[in-house]
């Protein structure tokens, strides 16, 4: 954990960073920190008063504050998702966890515009899903080499379409009630 910086500290503690922008709920704010930590510090310094992560599966709905809404890029993250009960990082699912939030951060970061409200072209579109494809990898892998931990593998493309064709059908097993 980054704990050098009392505003690192745990989402636990008012006042730190990771309180302010994490809203997931008891059972998965140190899930969301946790994937935050992937991140290069300058990367998580120069971005922390913008982001806001807001995880539904503690509640049944919710209303975004006008101030958050108008100060922090929002990132939702799906329920099914999220690291369940007794997760560890080296399992698969929590790994794509830990990718799809870095992959959202990039889209926040780096300023992404949406296809659909922004009319993005599918080429433009595409484009940037490859950008935040490819430096989700690349945040993630980093963080991986400098834990050095033999257990922790790089993830690689393979890894995220497999866990994101699982993802998919979880959603469609979700939407049909079975």
């Amino acid at each position: 954990m980054m704990a050098d910086d009392p505003l690192y500290q745990s989402w636990m503690i008012t006042g730190t960073s990771f309180n302010r922008m994490l809203d997931c709920g008891d059972r998965y704010n140190q899930w969301v920190q946790n994937a935050l930590e992937y991140l290069p510090r300058d990367v998580l310094d120069e971005h922390k008063e913008r982001l806001g992560f807001l995880a539904m599966a503690h509640r049944d709905g919710c209303r975004l504050a006008r101030a958050l809404r108008e100060n922090r890029e929002i990132i939702i993250l799906s329920e099914h998702i999220l690291p369940k009960a007794g997760a560890s990082e080296g399992q698969a699912d929590v790994r794509y966890f830990i990718y799809t939030v870095l992959h959202e951060v990039v889209h926040a970061v780096k300023r992404h515009r949406s296809p659909l409200y922004d009319s993005l072209t599918p080429e433009e579109a595409t484009a940037q899903e490859s950008e935040a494809d490819d430096l989700a990898l690349k945040w993630f892998n980093g963080h991986i080499s400098a834990l050095g931990n033999p257990y922790l593998p790089p993830l690689t493309r393979e890894d995220v379409d497999a866990a994101k064709a699982k993802s998919e059908a979880a959603m469609e097993r979700l939407y049909r009630g079975v």
